[in-house]
């Protein structure tokens, strides 16, 4: 199993999305943790939606910040397009997605970030998917 690390500036909106579609949908091949530089109070009321619109409920995820995942191994760390930055990891095979900031967007364009993070997951970090 490879284990990955989503990071963006406030882990409130992208970085969740992408811990949370990770290991419902993809938990057997992919363990995912998320965290943000700054990270924000609480997730985002839209990404909880939109999760929930996928059937996936995470409601009680709280943000999380870069610096406790530090001293943890991971084979993927993936930032999400901010220029945010990342401990270092050795080992690490390092992403920069760029996915647009969806938390000013609609609930539809919300749902069609969400839907590229799913497919970026999938083409990019899942093996034969």
């Amino acid at each position: 199993m490879k284990s990955v690390l989503f990071v963006c500036v406030e882990n409130a909106c992208r970085s969740q999305l992408a811990e949370a579609i990770s290991n419902t949908f993809y938990g057997d091949s992919l363990q995912a943790s998320s965290a943000g530089s700054r990270p924000a109070k609480k997730v985002n009321p839209k990404a909880i939606s939109s999760l929930l619109r996928m059937g996936i409920h995470i409601e009680y995820d709280e943000p999380k910040d870069v610096k406790i995942f530090e001293d943890k191994h991971f084979d993927y760390v993936v930032t999400m397009g901010c220029g945010d930055k990342c401990p270092h990891i050795p080992g690490a095979k390092m992403f920069d997605w760029q996915i647009p900031d969806p938390k000013l967007m609609s609930d539809d364009d919300f749902d069609a970030i969400r839907d590229l993070i799913d497919f970026k997951i999938q083409s990019e970090l899942i093996p034969d998917a």
